[in-house]
């Protein structure tokens, strides 16, 4: 089976304060589908004590095509293009109830060794589970290098809570969307309705860390650099346009 599909159904906290459907319960529900789809071939959490190896998201690009309806049901669809030496290149589609596309997605995805603690090598074994479908979601792959904006201003700084933190004891992926939103000037996030984000992950955050986002609108896209409280380090630099 090359393509995983499930269906969802849009809930009331899936609502953001201007009654859309927000990219952060669209990127939710995309993770969520990854991981059934890993599960279902038997890679999934569950299945760490076993294989001692789970997936760390590295890159995403996210586009919003159409608004889906409150309470409609929705279908994902996702599967890998690629599998190889470490990593693997994730895409989806997401399709409403009459068959229209909605939503696009991209993602780049890490194989990590939880035993050990370091990085994994793809084996034949993940590759016969993993059937490939060139297929992609975009024309243009993801851009995996973004540069640090040269100019930016502080606008929100923050100690992570234990909330924060997901099974692999690190700030899960989605909560990289919350700050962003956060660091954005109140006029820019009250009134954008943003499409699309791409999140760059470069280095884990953890449970006390605390992290400054820094804020700068460059090439049409509102750009939010996440670092360590020194500055010495980037986390993640988050895009919304």
């Amino acid at each position: 089976m090359k393509t995983f599909s499930k269906k969802i159904t849009v809930k009331y906290s899936d609502i953001d304060f201007s009654g859309n459907f927000s990219l952060k319960a669209l990127m939710t529900y995309l993770q969520d589908v990854a991981g059934c789809h890993s599960s279902s071939v038997g890679y999934g959490y569950a299945d760490i004590p076993n294989t001692h190896v789970t997936w760390l998201v590295l890159d995403w690009k996210v586009q919003l095509l159409k608004q889906p309806d409150y309470n409609t049901e929705l279908t994902i669809s996702t599967w890998p293009r690629t599998l190889d030496k470490f990593y693997s290149y994730r895409d989806f589609e997401v399709y409403d109830a009459n068959k229209n596309l909605i939503a696009l997605a991209s993602s780049k995805w890490l194989l990590y060794n939880t035993q050990e603690k370091r990085i994994a090598r793809v084996t034949e074994d993940i590759v016969k589970a993993f059937p490939l479908e060139s297929k992609s979601a975009f024309d243009k792959p993801l851009n995996e290098r973004p540069k640090e904006p040269s100019e930016s201003s502080l606008e929100f700084e923050y100690t992570i809570q234990r909330r924060d933190i997901d099974t692999n004891e690190h700030v899960n992926n989605l909560h990289y969307i919350d700050y962003a939103m956060e660091a954005l000037p109140e006029e820019i996030y009250k009134s954008n309705q943003f499409t699309t984000v791409e999140i760059h992950y470069k280095k884990e955050i953890k449970y006390k860390d605390t992290i400054r986002c820094f804020y700068s609108f460059r090439n049409n896209k509102h750009v939010v650099t996440i670092k360590s409280k020194d500055g010495a380090v980037v986390h993640s630099i988050v895009k919304l346009y």
